[in-house]
C-alpha cells in the first residue's frame, strides 16, 4: 500500500540507491522548489508542446534515432515516449508481446535516441508515441 504523502513511491531498488537533489534550470529560481525540479501547472515557462507518432517494424533490444523536422527539440527537451503494438489495420492493442522503453535522450540537434526492447522473436509493428516539451 502507498502512503499519501508526496514522496516518491520506490518499488524496487538497490539498496544504495538514493535520491540527488537536481538543479533543474529551465525555469527561474522562484519557480523552483527546492532545487528538485517540481513546479506547478501554473508556474512555468512552457514554450512548446508537440506530439508525435512513429511505427517501427522491429523485435528485441534496439535504438532508433528520431527526428522531427516539425517540431523543437534540444538537450533539454523534456520527450516522453510509450510503446504499443499495432494490428494489421494500423489500431492500437494489447498484444502477447512485452515492450519496454528503456532510454530516451533528446540531442541538441533536434533528434531523439530511444532504447527500447519488444519481447517477440519476429517483427512486429510498434507504435512509438512522442511528446515533447520545451
Amino acid at each position: 500500500m502507498f502512503a499519501s504523502e508526496m514522496e516518491d513511491a520506490v518499488l524496487a531498488a538497490s539498496p544504495d540507491t538514493e535520491e540527488e537533489l537536481f538543479d533543474e534550470t529551465k525555469s527561474p529560481a522562484e519557480y523552483r522548489d527546492n532545487g528538485v525540479g517540481i513546479r506547478g501547472i501554473g508556474r512555468t515557462n512552457v514554450s512548446s508542446i508537440f506530439w508525435a507518432q512513429k511505427v517501427l517494424r522491429t523485435h528485441g533490444t534496439g535504438a532508433w534515432v528520431f527526428g522531427f523536422p516539425s517540431a523543437t527539440v534540444w538537450a533539454d527537451s523534456q520527450v516522453s515516449v510509450s510503446l504499443t503494438e499495432l494490428d494489421v489495420n494500423g489500431i492500437p492493442f494489447l498484444g502477447r508481446a512485452t515492450m519496454q522503453v528503456l532510454n530516451v535522450v533528446p540531442h541538441a540537434d533536434g533528434t531523439t535516441t530511444v532504447r527500447y526492447h519488444v519481447g517477440w522473436d519476429t517483427n512486429l509493428r510498434v507504435l512509438f508515441n512522442f511528446i515533447i516539451v520545451n
